[in-house]
């Protein structure tokens, strides 16, 4: 019971850690990026925030859920 213990508050750990980069990523591209065209013909701060950085973050997510994440069984007769 206490490596399930470990376990779920290892992914917990890295959920928040991933949802905070997230946030942090969206605000960078979304407010500090320079003014300008993207490659799509968007405006630059639209294609980092809402385009480019989406996609890094659901590649970062499944190496994560690849790496970290376990599947548990809850159904452990004791």
């Amino acid at each position: 019971m206490k490596n399930i213990q470990q376990q779920m508050a290892r992914e917990v750990r890295w959920a928040f850690w991933l949802t905070l980069i997230y946030l942090v990523g969206w605000i960078v591209c979304a407010y500090f990026s320079p003014n300008g065209r993207g490659w799509l013909g968007f405006p630059l701060w639209f294609e980092l925030a809402c385009v480019y950085l989406p996609i890094a973050f659901t590649l970062l997510a499944y190496g994560v859920i690849k790496k970290v994440y376990k599947e548990i069984v809850l159904d452990e007769k004791q």
